[in-house]
């Protein structure tokens, strides 16, 4: 970067943890800073994060820093960024120190390229999804997944079919996942962190609905649908779900129709449409059900590997589910004329209100019917019987039976 925050200290030439001398300012964001430095003994580029002095007492920021640390200790994959270092400095200004990465965001890329090809797509949230079974299998779940936290570093070992390897970065509000077989079905997860109930963190755009409304803790299953977001990001350079406040935001990702990926990009590989309806579903039990899995079958999908295989089984239209929405996000206000989704679609009600029409007009029909051929009071002789009404009843007509056993096949 050409200048200094007017919040962030010069710290060109100070040497932290007795081993990293500071060089030059490569980033800023709201609570901190990366440096690039050097290994006093060995030369070795690095990257050096600060907190900023404003935020440096504060317990929470400080808790995100250590929580940093221990995931990137316990995350071993060449495809997210490695922590080497973490301490306080003599001023009480907590740091990192990481390996030093080239190259730019997936958003930076976005911005500069457009959108990606089908196999760009495929190798790059491939990475990324190798990097995030790795996090969940060591109990990390990522919390804040979105294009600016998926780097394309160029400088790295093994690159392969493109020019750049993808790296994850900051964990710094993952969620440690405490004592969990993450193999074990329907297991449950234990979070540890500085946030509290209730509490929205992370990037809205790219949270999942259960995030965003009650009772929704972060799991790997959130990581999926954020990286199913990344990845319609990756293949049409827009974001899935667009506001410009939070109420718009929620709205977009709990209730409007989603956008259809190849609707944006005619270049968007067949099948994507669909692997992109099941990596955000709704609801989370039919959403891929881990990393590898939704690897595999996107690798399939854009021809990584030089296989290429149809998701034609897939549902390309996702069902209205209804959240309720957190009562702690202020900025939430719903249009005057918004209306509830009802949990019938179109074509069942359409067949229900026919289905009810009909059962009124045999009602009718079947008096008009009694009435003609009910005897006079006088009349003594034997009614008609049940076989003779038959031909003239209107509920024996077959018009009727397959409206009735059709419309729970069209729900």
């Amino acid at each position: 970067m050409d200048s200094i925050p007017s919040d962030t200290p010069d710290l060109r030439g100070h040497v932290v943890g007795a081993k990293y001398r500071v060089e030059q300012l490569i980033g800023a964001g709201g609570m901190g800073t990366v440096w690039r430095g050097s290994h006093i003994t060995l030369g070795s580029k690095v990257a050096i994060k600060f907190i900023k002095p404003t935020y440096a007492q504060h317990p929470d920021a400080r808790k995100r820093f250590e929580i940093e640390a221990r995931a990137a200790a316990k995350l071993r994959t060449k495809h997210a960024v490695q922590v080497h270092d973490f301490g306080v400095t003599d001023e009480g200004i907590p740091y990192l120190v990481m390996e030093y990465l080239e190259g730019r965001s997936l958003s930076e890329h976005l911005m500069d390229e457009g959108p990606m090809t089908g196999k760009e797509v495929g190798i790059v949230i491939g990475q990324a999804a190798r990097a995030l079974a790795k996090a969940h299998a060591a109990g990390i779940v990522h919390r804040d997944l979105k294009p600016d936290n998926i780097f394309l570093a160029t400088n790295a070992e093994d690159l392969g079919d493109l020019p750049y390897s993808v790296k994850l970065v900051d964990f710094g509000i993952a969620k440690m996942v405490q004592d969990v077989n993450v193999s074990e079905p329907g297991a449950s997860y234990p979070m540890g962190g500085p946030t509290q109930e209730g509490a929205v963190v992370g990037t809205p755009n790219f949270m999942s609905p259960e995030q965003l409304t009650i009772g929704g803790a972060p799991g790997p299953l959130t990581d999926i649908w954020s990286l199913g977001a990344c990845a319609f990001t990756a293949m049409t350079a827009r974001i899935p779900f667009e506001g410009d406040v939070l109420g718009d935001i929620v709205l977009k990702v709990c209730v409007t129709k989603m956008l259809v990926p190849s609707e944006l990009n005619p270049a968007t590989p067949p099948g994507f449409d669909a692997w992109f309806a099941q990596a955000c579903s709704r609801e989370p039990e039919k959403r891929f059900q881990s990393a590898n899995e939704m690897r595999e079958a996107l690798e399939r999908v854009c021809g990584v590997g030089g296989s290429r295989a149809l998701m034609q089984s897939l549902p390309l239209i996702e069902p209205q589910i209804q959240y309720a929405l957190k009562p702690a996000s202020p900025d939430l206000v719903l249009p005057d004329d918004f209306e509830v989704p009802n949990n019938m679609s179109p074509r069942t009600a359409l067949f229900a209100g026919l289905l009810l029409g009909v059962t009124v007009m045999i009602g009718i029909l079947g008096a008009i019917a009694w009435r003609i051929h009910a005897p006079d009071a006088g009349d003594v002789a034997p009614g008609p019987s049940s076989a003779a009404l038959a031909p003239n009843a209107p509920h024996a007509t077959p018009s009727a039976t397959p409206s009735a056993t059709k419309a729970p096949d069209e729900r």
